[in-house]
């Protein structure tokens, strides 16, 4: 066996996609830190044995990833001088072209995409299970690793160690189940490749080398549970635009309703049940159908005052590419969102309109999907769970939430605490009322009377893959939960 553990000096990953420069990498990709070998490798002198060793590394195959949990950060914008005649410097300035050397100087913006993360140890772990190497390739990979100082951006610093063994579960392995990452790996020849690209070079002209095929990854099979809103599902994001009312989170219900109204009444005819969430009889679609849940500032500490930043429409994960509801669902949300007007207005009655726009940037981290759809074993509500059954003494509220995750599609948890307040920061207490700190508006008037609405943390005895949407009103935005690495008190 051979162990590469890379560990985040400042627990913070700063790595682009390669085909995506705006959005962030995580895990890093193999071929990435085989590429950071070679850089040291030629940094430190070109030694022969170096070679042999990185040249055994590329034909072991495509390693084992034992990556901690992790959740994106918004991508920090930095403003850097750039030259618009070739980058020439300003070593030569004198009075007649310093005019135009000021002039030719631009303030180019640069964003920085990154992934906090989090545990104990943030460190990740490229295994190579069935690998044997001799003495001398782990000697010349252990001295390559300790001269490597930053994996993806020169922010990432990181300690790169070389071992022959670990009891870490992999979090990534090729083939596995789901398959939905796609990472580049190296191969035999990746280091005869990468050496010629760099020697043909030129030292004028700037160039980047060509990016090795991906391997599909997934996580390994029967490790992690999902539920019918897992991966693979739809989301789409709208943010709350200037100029209209922002309400709390308690509000929320009544907001999903009005949303559910416009995209049903903007789609066209018939609309899907899975749209619709109605049979054409007029009754409630029994399977998985289109959730409309809040994105707010929740669960930030200190920072949270439980503001309704702005919502998502989720399609359960049948609903994937090409299917005609998902179709139907982005032609309702393209149509509500009238380009003319620069977004669409819900109508809440006495509460005024809420203005919506399509959300691009990433910028606010309290409106990305992925806060949402981690992987944890313990599960926090941000949103009340609203039961479907009254708990009664042989049925406490506690097993009523476990019912509810089972009928959810979910495993049935190992532990359920239940609260009328949430241990999420920012989230208002489980009281039904006029929204917000008097509590959380219905969806419809008299939808939650008789009901009863808990805040609950809930413990599986195995990794559950989230978006966790629990209870009665989880299409409404209710029984929303955080993973509890990300929900910080």
């Amino acid at each position: 066996m051979l162990v590469l553990e890379i560990e985040y000096l400042q627990r913070v990953s700063y790595a682009a996609r390669y085909n995506l420069p705006g959005e962030p990498e995580w895990p890093p990709h193999p071929d990435r830190v085989f590429m950071a070998l070679v850089d040291a490798w030629g940094v430190s002198g070109r030694s022969t044995s170096g070679a042999d060793a990185l040249r055994w590394l590329e034909s072991q195959g495509p390693p084992e990833i034992a990556a901690p949990k992790a959740s994106r950060r918004s991508a920090f914008r930095n403003y850097v001088p750039t030259s618009s005649n070739g980058a020439q410097g300003l070593g030569y300035l004198d009075a007649g072209n310093i005019l135009d050397i000021v002039q030719s100087v631009v303030r180019k913006d640069r964003a920085f995409p990154a992934f906090a993360l989090h545990g104990d140890r943030p460190a990740v772990l490229m295994i190579w299970r069935d690998a044997s190497p001799d003495a001398a390739a782990l000697e010349s990979l252990g001295h390559l690793a300790g001269r490597v100082s930053h994996v993806g951006h020169s922010a990432s610093l990181t300690r790169i160690s070389v071992s022959t063994g670990t009891d870490a579960r992999p979090t990534h392995v090729e083939g596995g189940e789901g398959g939905a990452t796609m990472l580049r790996c190296p191969h035999p020849g990746r280091f005869d490749t990468l050496v010629s690209e760099f020697d043909a070079a030129s030292p004028t002209i700037p160039s980047w080398p060509t990016t090795a095929p991906t391997r599909r990854y997934g996580r390994p099979r029967g490790a992690v549970a999902e539920g019918p809103m897992g991966p693979g599902g739809e989301w789409v994001v709208l943010a709350a635009s200037g100029g209209g009312l922002v309400p709390v989170i308690g509000a929320f219900p009544a907001v999903a309703q009005a949303l559910r109204d416009a995209v049903v009444s903007h789609a066209e005819c018939p609309v899907h049940e899975a749209v619709s969430g109605r049979v054409p009889g007029g009754g409630p679609v029994k399977g998985p159908h289109l959730a409309i849940v809040p994105m707010a500032n929740v669960g930030w500490g200190g920072y949270s005052d439980g503001s309704l930043l702005g919502v998502a429409l989720l399609l359960p994960r049948a609903s994937s590419y090409g299917t005609p509801e998902r179709r139907q669902m982005r032609r309702a949300v393209s149509s509500f969102l009238d380009p003319k007007r620069g977004g669409g207005s819900l109508r809440l009655g006495a509460f005024g309109e809420m203005s919506l726009r399509r959300y691009v940037d990433g910028a606010k981290k309290s409106l990305l999907p992925d806060r949402y759809t981690g992987v944890d074993r313990t599960w926090a509500s941000a949103t009340p769970v609203v039961l479907d059954r009254h708990p009664k003494k042989r049925h406490s509220a506690a097993d009523v939430v476990a019912d509810c995750c089972v009928r959810a599609g979910l495993p049935r948890p190992s532990s359920v605490e239940t609260s009328r307040r949430s241990s999420v920061p920012g989230a208002p207490p489980a009281l039904v009322g006029g929204g917000g700190r008097k509590g959380w508006l219905p969806p419809r008037p008299g939808a939650l009377d008789g009901r009863f609405v808990c805040h609950a943390v809930v413990t599986f005895e195995t990794d559950v893959r989230g978006p966790v949407l629990v209870g009665a009103g989880r299409y409404y935005g209710m029984g929303l939960f955080l993973p509890a690495a990300v929900a910080r008190p």
